[in-house]
């Protein structure tokens, strides 16, 4: 935008004058508006003195401190107060002198005073007009200019829309009148001089007092009423402050509330130009005496004036809807039919006035736009506007073909590149990645836009192309660019005649090359491109910079490609111009980081590398040459290599430094790969290496000579060194024999040196076998490989690292070629050297497959000495203390002791291929666990006491539980009388507590194997875990059988244990938790070791003591097919209760006994109802097996029939009735009740 004039580029701020602050002459940096000096017109002029230096200049620097010429064209505003728009300020001192408003009228001399009167009917117009006015005789428009850049800077700097005064104000009681009426009559004059000067320029005052109290406050009111002034909007009062913050909040505040007196005034100058363009007529120019003239501005030039002057009016306000819509106005009434860019003459100045005038024009379009965040209508704008120039130069003006029209097209983009920048697009902002407290960036994700979203407007667009997307200002600069070289290039196309000087061709010539080149805004073609000059330093600096912007943007952006690309081409440029040094600097900083090596851009790279050899053998640049040509002779750069010129290389030069390449960073015609035959190995092998290279290189019709190779093992620990010696034929696969060239002092470094014929052909690959000896314990890797060979003059050393030798194969020659093998493993380059390994083993004699809960094992283990030598050592349990404490690991015939846990085992001279048994027993855990061992060997061999071997082994065991058990509560009658309140306690003690009742209980335990082998059951018992608070429980030692039984696997035994169980109180209602557990001795069949298994017993809870029936039966041996029933009925509350009793009949059975009756019980009592019952059919029904009756054998009972009677006992009281409850052996419930 510095090719246009200043004034008409800039954005126009509310203008504020300050008086009373000192005054500033800023100059004026604007050259296009000294060549016109406006006269002075009214001066504003004060009497009062203006504030103290100091304070003053401290205010005013906070006034200057909210320009908003710095401002984002977004929008935003003052960051300090939201809604605050920018303002422009201007220190006049204490005159301000406001332009000429009125042109002054045509001086006339006496000759040209008419000799006759002039008919009467005939007269001159004598109305003024303003001094940038097309109708005034004296404008620099007169008389059919459009617009001026004077106009714009009269109201950017000459006409404030608020003139600001500061008046200081003393507390001095005795001067204090008179103060006063002074400043009064001052702001009346001011305020008098502001209304006769014809401007509308506001009045606004601030005094600034030394004190505050309420005497300066009625002064201050007195003032205000007297000169009329607002105190909202117009008139404010500041006591000098201690504190900066309290002038800026001083500052804020008086700008906040001028702020609508601003717009309000640029809203009267908007008024006044819409009553001007609708008055429908054009006014006649002082002194003619007609209204127009055929030179004078048309209808449409008129127009677009006051089109454009209202929306310059807009952006005061900062209403850029509306100042939109009129420069859009504007644009239109100079490209339609009868617009001035239509109707004017080309070859006159104010068709190229015009031109500047539209191009200005769009470009407040475009910053209206982009202000209002359209960023898919500002690239739309800036597209059509540059089609419609386009077709106005290729049909009025010179085409578009010319130099001319070129600057434009780069003048036009680069306008758009820098209001993007300048309007701060959200999109485009670029997030800067955030550090930690260490410095170092967090690894988060930065979004990076290369283009804007489309705003609403077009979302109903089904299908944008890809230019509606505003792209950032790098594009925009590129293209800038772009058409900066096409300016050059037309220029310097042009013949030599049309680029010489005027006063060197003939006046016939001069005009026939005027008529057919375009010259808008730039030079003539003599001075564009002087025929004795290749190039311009200025077209060359804007190219330059313009590319340098391009390639900032870019790369904030992380599109390296594209940054260089531009790079590459702005070193093309500079070539061009002969600028070979600046060139190869550029090309340089692309060679040395471009993508495109490691992407494979093949073509790029080439070209750069190519262009950037033949500028550095231009300037004698051979280092630089050379280490491009190295990279060239790649066959990926055969097209490049081959436009290299062919021509003797430079002499070589003694003592010159090697030139040291890199891999990582340079392309190299040699490829190096390293392997290990194996991943790992041992102390005191020796293992097989393979070091192979291979020709990348383009034919060149000799063998690339290769000095030497140097490996380098674990960061150049190991060196390997293989120099060229030739020999008589070359082969592929040669065998080295390393020789140790350790030097004695440094001895950390070990050098290992070998030779080899190193010559290598195009596309060949050689092998180079050898072995190392491993002697260290750690990881040996390959960390790189510098390979020297000689180019031209000077000596290359190029190092490839481990991420160019990895390789997963192996080579071999098989007379024919060399053939690979696959290595299995992905990275061969490195190799795993353990120490020498141990060779004794310790294993289990005879493990067993199952090991039980508390079980008492022994452990053989069996140590087998397979070293050449007889061992000596000792083995120890490597566990924890706690595993070591409960287990009770204990050795058998062991000789040592050990303060500290377990003591380890002696390993006392075990021969060579001999064996050793030693025995550990411990006692294993009571539940089951998963357990490893890991027994630690520490052993010397032979004499050698000072070298100790290790060798760990692990052994895993499973503890289970040998038996398991399902168990199930059912109730028995017990024989025990019960106590009564009717009868004495047997040994007379009448005071002691009285105990509950005692109830006989039966628990069923169903004993299942989960052994693989028999068990043999020696007892089992049935034990109290916990003592129960609020019952007593009894439980009768077993009978002891008299041969142990067998319990094979899988199998189930039942077994019945009986306990009795009494409440510790009489009254006692609630139930009563039970915890039991079952003790269950056994032993292997194999073993005779016993061990005891405790199986712990689900909770069991006791009911809570109340009514309830029990029955039994027993055989009657006088009556075959006959029990008797005998139904019990317990009464164990202290309450009286009356049954009810209903033995139902069954066409099964028949019985004797009442079939209905009633029973009375009293409290703590039980009665027993017998019935005789007889099955009426005598066969034998369905087969069962009874009960085992208490007191008979294991495994003994009887078969019969089953029969179900059913007797109902039913509470008379509660109407609750009882549940029949087995309690006996023959005796079972059904559900069918």
């Amino acid at each position: 935008m510095e090719a246009y004039p200043l004034a008409y580029v800039r954005h126009e701020l509310p203008l504020i004058a300050l008086s009373g602050l000192g005054e500033i002459n800023e100059p004026s940096t604007d050259s296009s508006t000294t060549e016109w000096t406006p006269l002075p017109g009214v001066t504003i002029a004060r009497e009062l003195p203006d504030l103290t230096v100091s304070f003053a200049r401290a205010l005013r620097d906070e006034f200057y401190g909210t320009d908003g010429s710095s401002f984002p064209s977004n929008g935003s505003g003052n960051r300090q107060r939201p809604g605050l728009i920018g303002f422009k300020f201007s220190s006049v001192g204490r005159n301000l002198v406001f332009p000429r408003r009125k042109a002054a009228p045509a001086a006339q001399t006496p000759s040209e005073e008419p000799s006759s009167p002039p008919p009467t009917n005939i007269t001159a117009n004598t109305e003024l007009h303003s001094t940038l006015s097309p109708l005034s005789p004296t404008s620099p428009l007169f008389p059919d200019g459009l617009l001026s850049p004077f106009w714009m800077k009269k109201h950017q700097q000459d006409v404030p829309s608020v003139l600001l005064c500061f008046f200081e104000l003393t507390a001095d009681p005795a001067t204090g009148s008179l103060q006063d009426n002074h400043l009064k009559n001052e702001i009346n004059r001011i305020k008098t001089a502001l209304s006769r000067s014809g401007y509308r320029t506001r009045l606004a005052v601030a005094v600034v007092s030394d004190e505050d109290d309420e005497a300066i406050d009625d002064r201050i009111s007195g003032i205000r009423r007297a000169t009329g002034l607002d105190s909202k909007s117009s008139f404010f009062f500041l006591t000098q402050p201690r504190a900066q913050s309290e002038l800026v909040t001083f500052a804020l505040n008086t700008l906040a509330a001028l702020q609508p007196v601003c717009v309000d005034y640029y809203r009267d100058l908007t008024k006044h130009s819409r009553r001007k363009k609708n008055r429908g007529y054009i006014p006649a120019p002082t002194g003619s005496t007609a209204r127009g003239t055929s030179q004078s501005l048309s209808t449409s030039g008129w127009h677009a004036r006051y089109d454009f002057k209202q929306g310059v009016f807009a952006e005061f306000r900062q209403e850029m809807d509306v100042a939109e819509r009129h420069f859009a106005s504007t644009l239109e009434e100079l490209f339609n039919a009868e617009g001035v860019l239509e109707t004017t003459p080309i070859w006159s100045s104010r068709w190229e006035e015009a031109r500047c005038l539209a191009d200005i024009t769009a470009l407040r379009v475009l910053r209206c736009q982009l202000w209002r965040s359209m960023t898919s209508g500002a690239a739309e704008s800036w597209s059509n506007y540059r089609d419609r120039t386009r077709a106005l130069v290729d049909r009025r003006g010179k085409g578009s073909g010319t130099y001319g029209y070129a600057a434009w097209e780069s003048r036009w983009a680069q306008i758009m590149a820098e209001l993007i920048a300048r309007s701060s697009i959200p999109a485009f902002e670029i997030k800067q990645a955030s550090s930690d407290e260490s410095g170092e960036e967090a690894d988060e994700y930065v979004v990076i836009n290369i283009s804007a979203p489309a705003e609403k407007a077009y979302a109903t667009v089904e299908r944008l192309t890809p230019f509606h997307f505003l792209h950032h200002p790098g594009y925009w600069y590129r293209m800038a660019q772009r058409w900066a070289v096409e300016r050059y290039r037309r220029v310097k196309a042009l013949p030599q005649d049309e680029r010489a000087p005027p006063e060197q061709i003939q006046r016939s010539q001069d005009a026939e090359r005027t008529k057919s080149l375009d010259t808008y805004m730039v030079s003539p073609p003599h001075e564009e491109l002087p025929a004795e000059f290749s190039f311009n330093k200025k077209v060359q600096s804007q190219i330059m910079d313009l590319g340098e912007k391009a390639e900032r943007e870019f790369e904030l952006r992380k599109q390296f490609r594209m940054k260089s690309l531009l790079a590459m081409q702005r070193a093309h440029v500079l070539s061009e111009n002969g600028s070979n040094e600046k060139a190869i600097q550029v090309l340089l900083s692309l060679w040395t980081d471009m993508s495109w090596r490691t992407e494979g851009w093949w073509d790029l790279a080439g070209e750069v590398m190519l262009n950037l050899y033949k500028l550095a053998e231009e300037v004698g640049e051979h280092r630089i040459s050379t280490e491009v040509k190295w990279e060239l002779l790649c066959k990926v750069f055969q097209k490049p290599y081959s436009k290299i010129a062919r021509g003797s290389p430079p002499p070589r030069q003694e003592n010159s430094m090697p030139l040291t390449l890199d891999r990582k960073m340079r392309l190299s015609p040699v490829s190096v790969s390293f392997c290990f035959a194996y991943d790992e190995s041992h102390v005191g092998d020796v293992i097989p290496c393979q070091i192979s290279i291979t020709s990348t290189a383009i034919d060149l019709g000799s063998s690339l000579q290769i000095q030497s190779l140097r490996l380098s093992l674990n960061g150049g620990l190991w060196q390997i060194h293989i120099s060229h010696n030739e020999t008589d034929a070359i082969h592929l696969s040669q065998d080295l024999l390393l020789k140790d060239n350790t030097s004695t002092e440094d001895t950390a470094t070990r050098i290992l040196e070998s030779q080899a014929d190193l010559r290598l052909g195009s596309g060949g690959t050689h092998i180079f076998n050898f072995r190392l000896a491993l002697r260290d314990v750690g990881e040996l890797a390959a960390t790189e490989v510098c390979l020297e060979a000689s180019l031209d003059a000077f000596t290359i050393r190029c190092t490839h690292h481990q991420a160019h030798l990895a390789t997963s194969r192996w080579l071999l020659a098989d007379g024919k070629g060399l053939v690979e093998r696959s290595l299995d493993r992905p990275d061969a380059l490195g190799i795993e050297v353990l120490p020498k390994p141990p060779r004794v083993e310790l294993r289990l004699s005879d493990p067993r497959s199952q090991y039980f809960t508390s079980e008492d094992v022994t452990l053989e283990l069996v140590l087998v000495n397979e070293e050449n030598e007889a061992v000596e050592g000792s083995i120890k349990v490597d566990a924890a203390a706690e595993i070591l404490d409960s287990l009770g690991l204990q050795w058998e015939d062991n000789e040592s002791s050990a303060k500290d846990g377990l003591p380890s085992m002696t390993i006392s001279h075990v021969k060579s291929f001999d064996q050793a048994i030693y025995k550990l027993s411990f006692r294993t855990p009571s539940e089951p666990a998963s357990l490893a061992l890991p027994f630690n060997i520490d052993y010397t061999v032979g004499d050698d006491k000072d070298t100790t071997s290790s060798k760990t082994a692990t052994f895993s065991f499973d503890f289970v539980r040998p038996i398991d058990a399902v168990f199930d509560l059912a109730p028995r009658l017990d024989t025990k009388t019960w106590p009564s309140f009717f009868a004495l306690p047997p040994t007379g003690d009448f005071g002691q507590h009285m105990e509950g009742v005692r109830q006989r209980w039966m628990l069923q335990a169903s004993i299942s194997s989960l052994s693989h082998e028999p068990l043999s059951i020696l007892s089992i018992a049935l034990a109290i875990s916990t003592t129960p608070e609020t019952i007593h429980c009894f439980i009768p030692t077993p009978a002891t059988p008299d041969t142990a039984i067998t319990l094979s696997p899988s199998s189930t035994q039942t077994y019945l244990l009986p306990f009795h169980t009494t409440r510790r109180a009489l009254d006692d209602r609630r139930p009563a938790p039970l915890s039991l557990h079952l003790s269950i001795t056994w032993r292997r069949l194999s073993s005779n070791q016993e061990a005891t298994t405790l199986i712990p017993v689900p909770t069991m809870h006791i009911p809570p003591a109340e009514p309830r029936v029990l029955c039994t039966a027993s055989a009657l041996p006088y009556i075959p097919h006959s029990r008797l029933v005998t139904y019990t009925i317990e009464n164990p509350s202290l309450h009286f209760l009356t049954f009810s009793l209903t033995l139902e009949a069954a066409d099964s059975f028949a019985f004797a006994g009442a079939k209905v009756r009633n029973v009375a019980l009293t409290p703590l009592s039980r009665m027993a109802v017998e019935y005789r019952v007889m099955l009426l059919d005598g066969s034998e029904g369905e087969k069962w097996k009874d009960e085992v009756e208490e007191g008979s054998d294991l495994g003994k009972g009887e078969r019969g029939r089953w029969i179900y009677p059913v007797l109902r006992v039913t509470d008379s009281y509660f109407n609750k009735t009882l549940r029949v409850v087995p309690a006996g052996s023959g005796v079972g419930s059904d559900d069918r009740e």
